[in-house]
Protein backbone atom coordinates (compact mmCIF):
# COMPACT_ATOMS: atom_id res chain seq x y z
CA UNK A 1 0.00 0.00 0.00
CA UNK A 2 2.53 2.33 1.24
CA UNK A 3 3.92 1.59 -2.80
CA UNK A 4 0.89 2.77 -4.15
CA UNK A 5 1.14 6.26 -2.71
CA UNK A 6 4.67 6.81 -2.82
CA UNK A 7 4.60 6.39 -6.38
CA UNK A 8 1.76 8.93 -7.02
CA UNK A 9 3.97 11.03 -4.70
CA UNK A 10 7.25 10.77 -6.73
CA UNK A 11 5.42 11.28 -10.15
CA UNK A 12 4.94 15.25 -10.09
CA UNK A 13 2.49 15.08 -12.55
CA UNK A 14 -0.75 15.08 -11.17
CA UNK A 15 -3.43 12.02 -12.79
CA UNK A 16 -5.87 13.38 -15.66
CA UNK A 17 -8.66 11.42 -13.59
CA UNK A 18 -8.07 13.31 -10.40
CA UNK A 19 -8.56 17.50 -10.04
CA UNK A 20 -7.63 16.78 -6.72
CA UNK A 21 -4.03 16.49 -4.47
CA UNK A 22 -3.79 13.80 -2.32
CA UNK A 23 -3.88 15.32 0.56
CA UNK A 24 -6.73 17.19 -0.39
CA UNK A 25 -8.44 13.85 -1.61
CA UNK A 26 -7.61 11.96 1.38
CA UNK A 27 -9.15 14.47 3.98
CA UNK A 28 -12.23 15.01 1.97
CA UNK A 29 -12.71 11.00 1.87
CA UNK A 30 -12.00 10.96 5.56
CA UNK A 31 -14.43 13.72 6.19
CA UNK A 32 -17.04 11.83 3.83
CA UNK A 33 -16.79 8.71 6.03
CA UNK A 34 -17.03 10.41 9.20
CA UNK A 35 -19.77 12.41 8.25
CA UNK A 36 -21.56 8.83 7.04
CA UNK A 37 -20.95 6.69 9.23
CA UNK A 38 -22.54 9.45 12.04
CA UNK A 39 -25.62 9.62 9.61
CA UNK A 40 -25.64 5.98 9.10
CA UNK A 41 -25.53 5.62 13.26
CA UNK A 42 -28.22 8.18 13.80
CA UNK A 43 -30.71 7.14 11.43
CA UNK A 44 -29.89 3.36 10.42
CA UNK A 45 -30.65 3.82 6.91
CA UNK A 46 -27.36 1.58 5.23
CA UNK A 47 -27.52 3.64 1.90
CA UNK A 48 -25.47 6.04 4.03
CA UNK A 49 -22.55 3.29 3.84
CA UNK A 50 -22.82 2.66 -0.04
CA UNK A 51 -22.33 6.27 -0.37
CA UNK A 52 -19.70 6.36 1.86
CA UNK A 53 -17.95 3.34 -0.22
CA UNK A 54 -18.47 4.93 -3.21
CA UNK A 55 -17.04 8.68 -2.25
CA UNK A 56 -13.87 6.37 -0.56
CA UNK A 57 -13.43 4.17 -3.46
CA UNK A 58 -12.56 7.79 -5.52
CA UNK A 59 -9.24 7.83 -3.71
CA UNK A 60 -8.58 5.01 -6.21
CA UNK A 61 -7.72 7.48 -9.03
CA UNK A 62 -5.00 8.65 -6.25
CA UNK A 63 -2.83 5.28 -6.80
CA UNK A 64 -1.37 3.76 -9.79
CA UNK A 65 -4.26 1.25 -9.56
CA UNK A 66 -6.17 3.68 -11.88
CA UNK A 67 -3.86 5.00 -14.47
CA UNK A 68 -5.74 3.27 -17.47
CA UNK A 69 -8.63 4.60 -19.25
CA UNK A 70 -9.59 0.80 -19.19
CA UNK A 71 -9.46 0.89 -14.97
CA UNK A 72 -11.28 4.13 -14.66
CA UNK A 73 -13.89 2.86 -16.49
CA UNK A 74 -14.36 -0.65 -14.56
CA UNK A 75 -13.84 2.12 -10.95
CA UNK A 76 -17.21 4.24 -12.99
CA UNK A 77 -19.34 1.07 -13.32
CA UNK A 78 -18.35 0.38 -9.75
CA UNK A 79 -19.22 3.47 -8.81
CA UNK A 80 -22.57 3.22 -10.58
CA UNK A 81 -23.64 -0.07 -9.02
CA UNK A 82 -22.67 1.32 -5.71
CA UNK A 83 -24.85 4.27 -6.03
CA UNK A 84 -27.57 2.37 -7.62
CA UNK A 85 -27.47 0.48 -4.08
CA UNK A 86 -27.92 3.28 -2.61
CA UNK A 87 -30.46 4.30 -4.27
CA UNK A 88 -32.60 1.30 -3.73
CA UNK A 89 -31.88 1.02 0.11
CA UNK A 90 -32.66 4.77 0.09
CA UNK A 91 -36.42 4.02 -1.53
CA UNK A 92 -37.13 1.12 1.42
CA UNK A 93 -35.72 3.38 3.78
CA UNK A 94 -38.20 6.38 2.79
CA UNK A 95 -40.96 4.14 2.91
CA UNK A 96 -40.31 2.43 6.03
CA UNK A 97 -40.45 5.99 7.52
CA UNK A 98 -42.95 7.16 5.87
CA UNK A 99 -45.34 3.92 7.60
CA UNK A 100 -44.05 4.71 10.62
CA UNK A 101 -44.50 8.41 10.38
CA UNK A 102 -48.22 7.75 9.03
CA UNK A 103 -48.74 5.13 12.28
CA UNK A 104 -47.44 7.58 14.66
CA UNK A 105 -49.60 10.32 12.71
CA UNK A 106 -52.69 8.22 13.29
CA UNK A 107 -52.12 7.79 16.89
CA UNK A 108 -51.80 11.35 17.63
CA UNK A 109 -54.88 11.85 15.61
CA UNK A 110 -56.92 9.77 17.81
CA UNK A 111 -55.33 10.67 20.69
CA UNK A 112 -56.40 14.12 19.80
CA UNK A 113 -59.75 12.69 18.53
CA UNK A 114 -60.11 11.57 22.64
CA UNK A 115 -59.00 14.55 23.77
CA UNK A 116 -61.72 17.10 21.90
CA UNK A 117 -64.36 14.41 22.72
CA UNK A 118 -63.71 14.45 26.22
CA UNK A 119 -63.17 18.02 26.47
CA UNK A 120 -66.65 18.51 24.84
CA UNK A 121 -68.10 16.37 26.93
CA UNK A 122 -66.66 18.34 30.06
CA UNK A 123 -68.34 21.79 28.49
CA UNK A 124 -71.77 19.88 27.94
CA UNK A 125 -71.82 18.41 31.40
CA UNK A 126 -70.47 22.44 32.76
CA UNK A 127 -73.13 24.38 31.04
CA UNK A 128 -76.17 22.49 33.18
CA UNK A 129 -73.86 23.60 36.27
CA UNK A 130 -77.02 24.88 38.25
CA UNK A 131 -79.16 21.94 37.06
CA UNK A 132 -76.57 19.09 37.43
CA UNK A 133 -76.50 20.63 41.17
CA UNK A 134 -79.71 20.03 42.30
CA UNK A 135 -80.07 16.83 40.37
CA UNK A 136 -81.52 13.67 42.45
CA UNK A 137 -79.24 10.99 41.55
CA UNK A 138 -81.78 8.62 43.66
CA UNK A 139 -83.73 8.63 40.32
Amino acid sequence: MLEIFSSTAEQGMQNVYTPLSLKTHFIFCILATILYLVQFYRRGSWHYLFIMAAIDLTFATQTSLCQTAHSVTILGFIEIALLICALIFYIMFAKKRKAALASVNEQLDEENRRQRDANRKAQRQDRHLVDNAFEDKDE
